[in-house]
């Protein structure tokens, strides 16, 4: 048996041994408290799809299943999610429980001590304008007593997102500290990222390479996404109506936008190279159908949610995230057969790998991350800078490098923008076509307008202009149609 396969043999296993070494619920103890977050073993969880089960009725059962992920996942559909922890203080302090899952769409936190409840936060939503401490993060205070032990349940109801329930305890050093770190990379990042989309904004404005446009818009758009996982939408005098409406759900604009957008500034540069290949151009329009239709259901899902069980949520969340899974598998596709003929595909794998990473690897890492953990939408933030930061280097130097032969070879006296011949030509007028000049004519007779080119090129549409007068000149043509109709008699030496 190769060395390899050995080693990924017993690494399963041990995974495996981690993942299911606890059995029972233990008591989390706050001795030398510095802030810590709740683990497996210690954090016990209930689904219940009737809607039905109170937190006295919770406090009286036992044997409840017990959380193996660092992060309480309950997964998604139809129901309210529940955790419960079993705490003890070592001395008498207050300290804070706080959740870091700002998109519930419900939340209740209640204490109980020998039966009894004895302080909490209840019916928390998105618009709730008097939160607990906090405005993003529910942050609920909570009194303990030397050596008693206390019952902590958290219930929460998550329409089509998963039932998530990061948790820490924090006191009101790590909190004030917590608020400080969490203002200064937020203020970063959300600042880092404004700074490349006006960046992006300007060359678009002064070069009219409109894929500097389309790629400012994908990130304006995921900067919404990232403060309404963060929470900075909610808890405001417009929350109620934008998340919480009985007609329509906002968020669902912000997630969809962002990848609409996202997925037409890739396909806007790539769809040159599809001309003659009608399956790929038919797959494009067939996501792009299914991401609308997508949109308009999940964006008017107040008006017919209340109809459904929880498989049927479960199957509409499935479909949501199969046809998002599709558009970046088409997406990663388009980049992989164009890595030998377009240099900026290297550019957009580099840029794109960490947020896919960011996604899967917390789903596997919960048998190592006992100690620590990061929530989705830190990691989200840091593989969007990285990819917003790469993607403008890669557009850059693609403007940069035509931009400049441009300039060389106007300098020089020349007709065109690129000379690099065609190998083996059998047309002489094929012959006096530069490589650049061949595509953009494939791409004219094909219907792409001056701007669309531009787009796929990276050159303004002023110089595409130019390009097809050189053509005109060269093929002795004056018109479209001829053109097109040039295009049909070489289509075999093009």
């Amino acid at each position: 048996m190769p060395l390899m396969k050995f080693f990924k043999i017993i690494l399963f296993f041990w995974m495996f041994f981690l993942s299911s070494m606890t059995d029972a619920q233990k008591v989390f103890e706050f001795r030398d408290f510095r802030g810590t977050l709740k683990y497996t073993g210690e954090v016990a969880y209930l689904i219940d799809t009737t809607f039905k089960i109170n937190s006295c009725q919770i406090d009286k059962l036992s044997n409840l299943p017990i959380s193996e992920k660092v992060i309480p996942d309950l997964g998604w559909g139809k129901f309210r999610g529940w955790i419960k922890l079993n705490a003890k203080s070592s001395k008498n302090q207050q300290l804070f429980l706080q959740i870091h899952n700002p998109v519930f769409d419900e939340i209740n936190v209640y204490v109980f001590q020998k039966g009894k409840i004895i302080s909490g936060s209840q019916t928390i939503m998105k618009g709730t304008l008097l939160r607990p401490n906090s405005l993003r993060l529910l942050t609920v205070p909570i009194v303990l007593e030397k050596d008693n032990v206390y019952q902590i349940y958290v219930s929460g109801i998550s329409k089509f997102n998963p039932v998530k329930f990061p948790i820490r305890f924090l006191d009101q050093r790590g909190l004030d500290e917590f608020r400080d770190s969490e203002n200064l990379y937020n203020g970063l990042m959300l600042g880092f990222m404004t700074i490349l989309i006006i960046l992006n904004i300007l060359i678009f404005i002064f070069f009219k390479v409109r894929v500097f446009l389309f790629f400012s818009l994908s990130n304006i758009s995921f900067l919404f996404l990232y403060l309404y996982l963060e929470g900075y939408l909610f808890g405001q005098k417009y929350s109620e109506l934008f998340f919480e409406n009985p007609y329509f759900n906002f968020q669902y604009l912000i997630y969809y936008g962002f990848q609409l957008f996202n997925f037409y500034f890739v396909w806007s540069i790539y769809r040159l190279y599809f001309l003659n290949k009608s399956s790929w151009v038919l797959t494009y329009n067939i996501l792009i159908s299914v991401c609308l239709i997508q949109v308009f259901l999940m964006f008017f899902s107040p008006l017919w949610e209340v109809y459904l069980c929880h498989n049927q949520i479960v199957d509409i969340g499935s479909f949501t995230r199969l046809g998002a899974l599709l558009l970046n598998i088409f997406m990663l596709a388009l980049i992989l057969k164009t890595w030998r003929e377009k240099p900026f595909s290297a550019w957009m794998l580099i840029a794109i790998l960490p947020g896919w990473l960011s996604y899967v690897v917390p789903r596997f890492a919960a048998v190592f991350l006992h100690d620590s953990w990061v929530t989705l939408p830190f990691l989200y933030s840091v593989s969007s800078i990285w990819n917003v930061l790469f993607i403008t280097i890669g557009l850059f130097l693609e403007l940069s490098k035509n931009y400049k032969s441009k300039i060389e070879q106007e300098s020089a006296g020349k007709v065109e923008v690129l000379t690099e011949p065609i190998s083996q030509p059998k047309s002489q007028h094929v012959l006096q076509l530069s490589k650049r000049e061949t595509e953009i004519l494939k791409a004219f007779a094909n219907g792409f307008s001056y701007q669309e080119i531009s787009d796929a090129m990276f050159i303004s549409p002023h110089t595409v202009r130019t390009h097809i007068k050189n053509i005109y000149n060269k093929l002795e043509i004056n018109s479209k149609a001829e053109a097109v109709r040039w295009v049909i008699e070489h289509l075999e030496v093009l």
